[in-house]
């Protein structure tokens, strides 16, 4: 499918910008962004620092799928770097721009202090690519109903005030803006 020839596939509202990811796309990205935050911030803390995860029937379930699956050995502190990977997404996001891989990589090496464990999540196997892979299919996942969680009130409420867009919820854009397509 030609999505430039289709006219369905042009903005409507007049407020998406020029890489043609609509607001409400952008917000449910981010939403998506802090749920998963969330839940490996929580995993996290009901571990010991330095743990192993090597039971193979937790690694295939929710928030491990931010592991790439055939990784190597697996501690707590790659699920705390994969946390702040998604938190400096977030943040791009939030300033409106659109997470390039090279940009993070770069933010998590120059801020490591403040990242934490970042390194680590790279050393075990994960990318940055992969989490905006992940990321992006968590988010085509809940619009397609498949949804690990429905939609809070939160990102109800905060969508209710963005203007709809014939654009909204079409991820073909913002897989092209993070070189996907």
């Amino acid at each position: 499918m030609d999505l430039e020839n289709e006219p369905e596939y042009y903005c409507t509202c007049g407020e998406c910008p020029e890489t043609q990811i609509s607001r409400r796309t952008t917000t449910r990205i981010m939403f998506g962004a802090l749920q998963a935050m969330q839940d490996l911030r929580h995993e996290a803390e009901r571990l010991d620092p330095n743990t192993i995860i090597d039971d193979v029937d937790l690694r295939c379930t929710y928030p491990y799928n931010w592991i790439p699956p055939d990784v190597g050995e697996i501690r707590r502190e790659a699920l705390i770097g994969a946390h702040n990977i998604l938190l400096v997404i977030y943040i791009i996001l939030q300033e409106g721009g659109v997470p390039d891989s090279q940009a993070i990589r770069e933010i998590c090496e120059k801020e490591e202090e403040q990242l934490q464990f970042t390194s680590d999540y790279m050393q075990c196997g994960g990318s940055v690519v992969y989490i905006l892979d992940e990321l992006t299919n968590q988010v085509e996942a809940d619009l397609g109903g498949d949804a690990c969680y429905i939609d809070t009130e939160e990102l109800i409420d905060a969508l209710e005030q963005i203007r709809s867009c014939a654009l909204d919820n079409n991820l073909h854009y913002w897989r092209a803006a993070l070189g996907f397509n």
